[in-house]
């Protein structure tokens, strides 16, 4: 192993004097639970806040193999902005890798559901080389024999991110201002920050109510060397989370997870080396504790209001109303206090089949009540937003959310409201407005908001 740990020390020493070495981002293989950590733009994305702690420890029994730990958070704040920090240390051999970066990002919607986030990050980086225990074939190296050396630069990179229902689509470039130093050694190209490229894609897809499948892949690049990780991992309930992947150039990674209470979250991950180093080390170990804490969304608190008077399902409501012979007779249009109080009443009412987006026949008094209202004020478009209690996978949720809020607004098309009136969005178990630890917490949650959009 002293043999083997000289040619690290060697080849290193060796890359430096030539120039061609570039320092590698981080490595992981847990980034599925914290994507902060590949690229700025999802700082904030998931809306709630959170903190997160690896320690990697990579080709286990090769001495002076990288060693590094990371601690980040990121949160949300403002409407649509978020902001993250985070702190590296990483060693491998007589080198010893510090930064400290803070992102921010913004972001957007299209068409409603096709959000988009810029994120752009900046901070400090030091690179410090410690030859004191370098065992070197040459004497006289001016880099063994120089000592402790250090060297800062400014490190930034810049990221994009779009989801799309279950879709998700990130790129990001790290090290994106490219620097060298050459550590105040004559005649050496020195130590150089080069530009790191990545590429995440993801698709969320439930299998029921308690399983979502989530193939991904990342791609990494530096100038012309390149890697890919293809997973598949496995949710059961945003409860225990696992999954296998292949990484090029190495060789299998696998990774379980256990999400407490939907707070606080821990990882494990082991990478095995099947190439290149497989005969020398014995795998990769990683481990991650994450926090996160979502805030709930205010109830909306509203006066009690009369019962609405049903309306005749043999009554068909119109601006004029003509008899016989006589002239027209105007009905007077119902008043804003009367549309909102039908609406909150069809809300309130609102029940569907358990665990579909089938309406129960008791809730339709008050949402043809509501149609009633809607086809006499032609004036009035209405906002409907699905929300579901956290019983469940969150992708499993979100497309629940989704159905239901489209059941409404096709009961409500079938009944003659056009369609343009109804704006939909969903959210899922995103958006709590009670705790879902009670079934009485959970009962609130499961809801569709209405809301009035004056035309």
């Amino acid at each position: 192993m002293k043999a083997f740990n000289k040619y690290i020390v060697v080849g290193v020493v060796s890359m430096i004097a030539s120039g061609a070495f570039a320092q590698q981002t981080r490595q992981t293989n847990l980034y599925n639970y914290n994507k902060f950590s590949l690229n700025p733009a999802y700082a904030g994305a998931s809306g709630c806040t959170e903190v997160n702690f690896s320690h990697v420890n990579q080709w286990v029994k090769v001495e002076g193999a990288p060693n590094t730990s990371f601690v980040s958070a990121n949160t949300a704040f403002g409407r649509g902005w978020g902001a993250g920090a985070d702190l590296l240390i990483d060693r491998l051999g007589l080198f010893q890798q510090v930064s400290a970066n803070g992102a921010v990002s913004y972001g957007f919607s299209i068409a409603r559901k096709h959000n988009i986030r810029l994120g752009i990050s900046a901070g400090y980086f030091q690179m410090r080389i410690d030859p004191t225990d370098a065992i070197a074939f040459d004497s006289g190296d001016q880099i063994v024999d120089g000592g402790v050396q250090t060297a800062s630069s400014l490190n930034t990179s810049a990221g994009i991110l779009y989801q799309f229902e279950g879709l998700e689509l990130s790129f990001a470039t790290k090290q994106l201002l490219e620097g060298r130093t050459n550590f105040n050694f004559s005649g050496l190209d020195g130590y150089g920050l080069r530009r790191h490229y990545s590429a995440y894609g993801a698709y969320d897809i439930p299998l029921n109510k308690q399983l979502t499948l989530k193939p991904n892949i990342l791609y990494r690049g530096v100038g012309n060397v390149q890697q890919f990780d293809f997973n598949a991992d496995i949710n059961y309930n945003d409860f225990i989370y696992g999954g296998i992947g292949w990484r090029t150039q190495v060789g299998l990674v696998a990774r379980l997870g256990v999400n407490i209470r939907k707070l606080f979250f821990l990882g494990y991950a082991y990478e095995t080396p099947m190439q290149n180093l497989a005969s020398y080390g014995s795998g990769s170990h990683e481990i991650t504790l994450g926090l996160k804490f979502c805030k709930k969304k205010k109830e909306e608190i509203v006066d009690p209001i009369a019962e609405i008077p049903p309306v005749p399902d043999t009554v068909t409501i119109m601006d004029t109303v003509v008899i016989a012979t006589v002239d027209t007779v105007f009905i007077e249009k119902p008043a804003d206090d009367d549309v909102t109080k039908a609406m909150l009443n069809a809300s309130e009412s609102l029940e569907f089949i358990y665990d579909k987006a089938i309406i129960v026949e008791d809730s339709y008094d008050p949402l043809n009540a509501l149609t009633n209202i809607l086809l006499v004020r032609k004036d009035v478009s209405i906002q409907l937003d699905g929300h579901t209690d956290g019983d469940g996978t969150e992708a499993y949720n979100m497309k629940l959310s989704k159905d239901r809020v489209e059941a409404v607004k096709r009961f409500l098309v079938a009944n003659g409201v056009d369609e343009s009136r109804i704006k939909t969005d969903y959210h899922g178990e995103s958006q709590p407005i009670a705790s879902n630890d009670t079934e009485e917490g959970k009962a609130k949650n499961r809801r569709v908001e209405m809301k009035i959009i004056m035309e």
